[in-house]
């Protein structure tokens, strides 16, 4: 939404043609450095922000208060600047690219040193990428997939921001036709509404039972490395976990878990969970609010350090000694909690451990169970938000669980200190990646209309401005004159309030048409100033934007301490 008299054009800029031309020899390409401007009316409209055309990624998605532009396919893998850094190429195998088909579990139960995360999502689920997930348990207590047997999942569909939340996904596969490449997701039943791959080539998604994503092509020609950009969604409950609306019974939720859920467990192995079950007072017969919550914290409050008296079973000793680091709770969480009949399934990924849980009425829901490290480090997360669920997790968290990484405490690189106090703000400070409009949303309720955010558009409502609240003044300093589609565009610019710079401001940057007062804006990405209130950034140019001139837009959305503003 806007305010009326903030309204005004920046700077301009030409948009020009730049195509791609294949040589009759193969693969190899040059541009053609010219493109006919179209005729008025000439070009279809681009896709507009979280709509998907026919096999077209959009534009632009909205998360809540941010608008995320499209990731360009056209990127080159990133090679890194030092060791382990460098964009994972999956279906080679290697850091970040693996998917394990079994887990042994391990009695390796101090504190993790540093730990390397690859963010490939935006909105950035960190660190609760999906990259193996294991819902069988061997008479060894060896984790595994029961049904690996993948059913292919189609393409396409609309999205209903009420109750689903949007990602892009990115990342580079290398492809052989007929080999199944493993996919990290977000959630189980990540829907993949359209992609963009480049070199081109047809592509199919598939998963396995236990919700694993694949990826495969059948042309006989595909060879290599390909860059794969794809817009998804996913339940929104899944990342807002909470019980049944209705007060119930654990034996209500064996009774209503389908066939192909019901835990199957080996019988040594359930007689070591009953015991666990046992000493913690938990049963069938329980309410399932008051079972849920202890097993939560019981697991919850383990804590790295050495299993005192080992001995032999690592169930036993794990449940017994309350030690290890995410992936010990998570496996013994899964263990108990499956006895229990709770359908559990341990889920992984370079970084971390959590579990997901099948609940009547919520379906699958991640639970996390927190970790022990030095600090963790994270690769990929330039210019993009971290994912905010539309609930705060309502279970039980003893104090060994709330210091711990995954709620961004500690030693934390590669994130700035802006994206992670717009993680920690609470939801009536800032809305959740879900929400519509500037009212944060549990994924049920119906949300408030309006735009996902301020934009330089001036038939939108106007915004209330708040007189207790200084307002920024956005001025584009410096910009690019001409840019070809594809290619970059520099901006620079300011926020200053009261003539100060306005330090860790977020700023987003929007293209519209020249002389239309901020008609049919473009995202093209965002911004966050320094300690002088300045920024400087390179954004791509929509490949599908219409050849014109421009105008430059800065907004920025109202917060705790400042209002919505767009640039002067």
């Amino acid at each position: 939404m806007r305010a009326a008299p903030l309204l005004a054009a920046a700077t301009a800029v030409a948009v020009a043609g730049i195509v791609w031309a294949e040589s009759g020899g193969g693969s190899a390409s040059h541009p053609v450095l010219h493109e006919d401007l179209p005729a008025p009316g000439g070009e279809k409209a681009a896709p507009t922000i979280g709509e998907a055309g026919s096999g077209t990624n959009p534009t632009a998605i909205a998360a809540g208060d941010k608008v995320l532009p499209k990731p360009s396919v056209d990127r080159a893998p990133s090679a890194g600047t030092s060791a382990g850094s460098a964009e994972p190429v999956l279906g080679t195998g290697g850091f970040a690219a693996d998917r394990k088909t079994t887990m042994p579990p391990d009695e390796n139960t101090g504190a993790d040193n540093t730990l390397h995360y690859v963010s490939v999502f935006n909105p950035d689920v960190l660190p609760f990428k999906r990259m193996s997930t294991f819902d069988g348990i061997g008479d060894d207590y060896t984790l595994k997939v029961a049904r690996t047997v993948v059913t292919e999942l189609p393409v396409g569909g609309k999205t209903d921001p009420r109750t689903r939340d949007r990602f892009w996904g990115d990342v580079v596969i290398q492809l052989e036709p007929g080999k199944d490449i493993a996919l990290p997701s977000v959630a189980p039943d990540m829907r993949i509404l359209s992609y963009e791959i480049k070199p081109k080539v047809q592509l199919k998604f598939e998963k396995d039972g236990a919700d694993n994503f694949y990826v495969r092509t059948e042309e006989p020609g595909a060879h290599g490395n390909y860059r794969l950009v794809f817009y998804c969604d996913a339940d929104a409950g899944y990342f807002a976990p909470n019980l049944p609306a209705h007060r119930m019974l654990v034996r209500d939720v064996v009774a209503h878990t389908p066939p192909e859920l019901r835990p199957v467990i080996p019988t040594q192995v359930l007689k070591q969970a009953n015991i666990t079950l046992t000493k913690l007072g938990l049963d069938r017969d329980m309410d399932l609010g008051v079972s849920f919550n202890k097993v939560v914290g019981y697991f919850r409050a383990f804590q790295a350090g050495d299993i005192a008296h080992p001995t032999g079973d690592i169930y036993r000793d794990l449940c017994d000694s309350q030690a290890g680091v995410c992936r010990h709770r998570a496996f013994a969480f899964m263990i108990t909690a499956n006895a229990l009949g709770i359908p559990t399934r341990f889920v992984e990924n370079e970084a971390h451990a959590f579990v997901e849980v099948w609940l009547p009425d919520r379906n699958w829901q991640r639970i996390d169970l927190g970790g022990a490290a030095l600090k963790m480090e994270v690769t990929g997360a330039d210019n993009k938000t971290l994912h905010r669920p539309r609930t705060e997790d309502p279970f039980t968290k003893p104090p060994e669980y709330t210091k711990q990484y995954t709620q961004l405490e500690g030693d934390i690189r590669g994130l700035t200190d802006s994206q992670i106090a717009d993680k920690r703000r609470p939801l009536d400070q800032s809305p959740s990646s879900g929400s519509v409009g500037n009212t944060p949303g549990n994924g049920s309720a119906q949300l408030a209309a309006g735009p996902d955010r301020i934009t330089p558009d001036p038939t939108l409502p106007a915004v209330t401005q708040d007189p207790k609240k200084p307002t920024p003044h956005l001025v584009v300093t410096q910009a690019s004159e001409s840019a070809y589609r594809g290619d970059m565009i520099h901006v620079e610019g300011s926020a200053r309030v009261d003539g100060k710079g306005l330090a860790d401001h977020v700023v987003d940057i929007y293209l519209a048409p020249a002389g239309q007062g901020g008609l049919h804006p473009t995202p093209l990405g965002r911004a966050t100033t320094g300690k002088d209130g300045l920024f400087r950034t390179d954004l791509p140019v929509p490949p599908a934007l219409g050849l014109s001139n421009y105008e430059i837009y800065l907004s920025s959305s109202e917060d705790a301490y400042y209002n919505a503003a767009l640039s002067d």
